[in-house]
């Protein structure tokens, strides 16, 4: 049988998956604290925890959803499309 994947993880977690500082994450965080409501719904952040395929988009797109120009281009948020991306990236996150 099959583990589902894990949908969360915390901060350090995240740096760890991604290959990424503590730090980028934690400017990462911001950034999809301002899509919540957006682009990401409530649950994209539990607690302290930050949901794998939310945090893969917006790494993703940051630049984009930064923009006021370009992220009217950006693709809505899809998860069938994310948990490609992580796949096509190799991103362990199971």
């Amino acid at each position: 049988m099959r583990r589902p994947k894990q949908m969360y993880a915390n901060k350090a977690e995240i740096a760890k998956i991604f290959g990424i500082s503590t730090h980028t994450v934690y400017r990462r965080v911001e950034g999809i604290q301002e899509e919540i409501g957006k682009r990401y719904n409530d649950y994209a952040i539990l607690d302290n925890l930050i949901s794998i395929p939310v945090f893969a988009d917006y790494e993703k797109y940051w630049k984009h959803l930064a923009d006021k120009n370009l992220k009217k281009y950006v693709p809505p948020f899809d998860m069938t499309e994310v948990e490609r991306y992580l796949d096509k990236r190799g991103v362990r996150w199971a």
